[in-house]
């Protein structure tokens, strides 16, 4: 057992000199490959930028603890648990969490996510005295070029690229679609839709021609949101969404074939994707268009109070689209 040691510890925003030794703690339970190429991927990105989210706990000079916590545009935020030095008492890695989300509450943030790739009870009870509850199981899916469309699948629907003549269009669908919704409802009406919108725009690389309304006989029924990741060969389906009125009748699957077909056209040799395992009638159209299951993480959410407020960082981008 490690005894307690007498120097007290300090939290503090990790430097660029810090940032190898915190990722390689954060990271530490990952199977290695996984972890090294993550790792990679942030060393990389030698910039204030790329420890933003990155915290750590020292005692004197030594490492105590690290934590990643990542506020993102839209008052949201995603977070690992963290995670103690060798040697260190496991309570150290509570402390640093703790006052990392009582960061997070002061900065803004309105909705928090941790992503657990793996079950793990210590985890999730650090979780859960965070405040945050499990929600549900989220699946990462995928489809791969050999499953697009050759041509732009024969359909009703109209597809109408994003322009700011449409944005109160835009928002209004993104509401309809989000009442009774089977995707994360515990998040319905937590934040405003210019925050969603703000959050969706960060994903990736932002096309306008991508961000899609869909209409059927000149009536808006729905939208298709995608982002592009050029440096690993695949595009993001960030959200896809029907109204109420023209749910039940395979809009969704029609939608989604839409999107892989956009995804043919970038050159992308995959199309990405996430769902709440609640859904069932979203992951039939994603699995009637050939997508596959590859990955599964249990999603705990903690939502804060103060939904009203914001700090001046996360005031919404939208409007400058």
């Amino acid at each position: 057992m490690p005894h307690a040691p007498s120097e007290p510890w300090q939290p503090a925003k990790a430097s660029l000199e810090d940032q190898l030794a915190a990722l390689e703690l954060v990271y530490a339970r990952l199977e290695p490959a996984d972890r090294q190429r993550r790792i990679a991927a942030r060393v990389a990105e030698a910039s204030e930028a790329a420890v933003a989210g990155l915290w750590i706990g020292r005692r004197g000079k030594k490492l105590a603890a690290a934590m990643l916590a990542e506020p993102s545009p839209g008052a949201t935020a995603m977070i690992l648990p963290p995670r103690a030095a060798p040697g260190e008492p496991s309570d150290v890695a509570g402390e640093l969490a703790r006052h990392i989300v009582a960061q997070l509450e002061h900065d803004g943030v309105q909705i928090a996510q941790a992503l657990l790739e793996a079950p793990d009870a210590a985890d999730a009870r650090l979780l859960v005295e965070l405040g945050f509850r499990y929600t549900s199981e989220l699946l990462f899916l995928v489809s791969t070029a050999a499953s697009f469309p050759e041509s732009r699948p024969a359909n009703s629907l109209e597809f109408v690229g994003y322009s700011p003549a449409l944005r109160e269009r835009l928002k209004l669908v993104v509401e309809q679609s989000y009442v009774d919704s089977l995707d994360c409802p515990e998040v319905d009406g937590v934040r405003n839709v210019d925050d969603i919108l703000t959050g969706y725009r960060a994903i990736g690389v932002f096309d306008p021609a991508r961000w899609l309304l869909v209409r059927e006989q000149q009536i808006d029924v729905g939208c298709l949101l995608i982002a592009d990741h050029p440096s690993s060969d695949q595009a993001e389906l960030v959200y896809m969404g029907v109204t109420g009125e023209a749910r039940g009748r395979g809009l969704a699957l029609a939608i989604t074939r839409h999107a892989q077909w956009l995804a043919r056209q970038a050159g992308r040799g995959r199309l990405v994707l996430a769902v709440d395992a609640r859904n069932k009638p979203a992951i039939a159209a994603y699995l009637a268009a050939n997508f596959v299951v590859y990955e599964q993480h249990s999603l705990f959410l903690r939502i804060f109070a103060g939904r009203g407020a914001r700090d001046a960082r996360f005031r919404s981008e939208f409007e400058a689209i």
